[in-house]
């Protein structure tokens, strides 16, 4: 099962979203999971699982940003 997660999100980000990533990996051995992020800051957490992998973006929405306009004008955030 392929599981794709905002990184960048949530509180104590990337790192509490990667080890939770790393847990449930080690966890369950029909789960990869792909984290969508700066991955700059991803790798610093991430370990040499070959079931987690990265999806690079340039964009975060913020909890301040106005959801329409934030989808229309954040094209490369890790939520869109």
């Amino acid at each position: 099962m392929k599981i794709a997660i905002d990184a960048m999100g949530g509180d104590h980000a990337p790192k509490e979203i990667v080890l939770g990533a790393r847990k449930a990996v080690e966890t369950f051995s029909d789960v990869e999971i792909i984290l969508v992020g700066d991955e700059n800051k991803i790798k610093e957490f991430v370990n040499d699982n070959s079931r987690i992998s990265i999806i690079h973006t340039d964009e975060v929405i913020t909890g301040t940003d106005e959801p329409v306009r934030a989808v229309r004008r954040k094209k490369t955030a890790s939520m869109v």
